[in-house]
């Protein structure tokens, strides 16, 4: 009888201290949601100072990745790392709406209407409206028509979706924080149309079309995506740090080469610097 009272005693702890805890638990909470409403309200001023932007200007994917670096850096403790990714996308890309309306088309990514729609909402949260199309190619005639809206595009398939880009653009790769078991299972990007403050990126996205046999990718030359197109040739979609030149050597000659946007690398977890 005595072992099961020494028993309960120490599964209910200590209720002072549980008290405790939980008040600081509530006193975090309120500190977070203050400092929330004071960003918001700063947002507000912001857009007096600029006026409301629209066509995507208060989207900046290179400097929504450097915030995503400095999170990512001081991060610490077992709390995952996706956890803080999602809940800061939220946040940037709900203040980012408030700056600028927009909206997000996307479409089933190979069918998998799920994944499609989990990825963007994981990335743009659930504040930006988030509109389906039937095709990937869909998706980039929306964007190339302009207007307030990004789309979120998967990297498989058998359909070249990126030969349909001509003013719209390659802007960020997702997942951008990549861990074994990220909820984004799928890898996408996300292309826009002109952007009002546009960064050269770090890493270039390249259209190669004419390519008699599948690519091959290298230490310096990733293969996003390949699809065959015509009678015995292929397209494909590549990021490479490299320029044209060295491109079209490493390629070949009779290609067809053009630079669709790029996107900052992405970011490996457990962080390095």
């Amino acid at each position: 009888m005595q072992k099961t009272v020494e028993t309960r005693n120490t599964a209910s702890g200590d209720p002072a201290r549980l008290l405790e805890l939980r008040a600081k638990i509530d006193a975090i909470d309120e500190s977070v949601h203050r400092l929330l409403m004071q960003r918001a309200s700063v947002i507000d001023a912001l857009i007096e100072v600029k006026g409301t932007v629209r066509d995507g200007a208060a989207f900046r994917p290179g400097r929504e990745a450097s915030m995503m670096r400095e999170i990512a850096a001081r991060h610490q403790g077992h709390l995952p790392i996706a956890t803080i990714e999602h809940f800061w996308r939220e946040i940037i890309s709900t203040f980012t709406h408030l700056q600028a309306p927009y909206e997000v088309v996307t479409c089933p990514f190979e069918g998998d209407l799920v994944a499609s729609v989990e990825t963007a909402r994981f990335y743009f949260g659930f504040t930006v409206p988030v509109t389906l199309a039937d095709a990937t190619q869909d998706v980039v005639a929306r964007i190339e028509e302009g207007g307030d809206r990004l789309g979120v595009l998967p990297l498989d398939g058998l359909h070249p979706w990126w030969q349909g880009l001509r003013n719209a653009a390659i802007v960020c790769a997702l997942p951008f924080i990549d861990t074994e078991d990220h909820p984004i299972a799928k890898r996408a990007v996300v292309i826009a149309p002109p952007l009002a403050d546009p960064v050269t990126p770090e890493i270039g996205c390249w259209r190669v079309d004419g390519l008699k046999a599948m690519a091959g990718g290298g230490e310096d030359m990733t293969i996003l995506a390949q699809a065959p197109y015509g009678t015995g040739l292929f397209s494909a979609l590549i990021a490479t740090r490299h320029e044209e030149r060295a491109i079209r050597t490493a390629l070949g000659e009779g290609i067809d080469l053009a630079q669709i946007g790029g996107f900052a690398p992405p970011l490996h977890w457990p962080y390095s610097g």
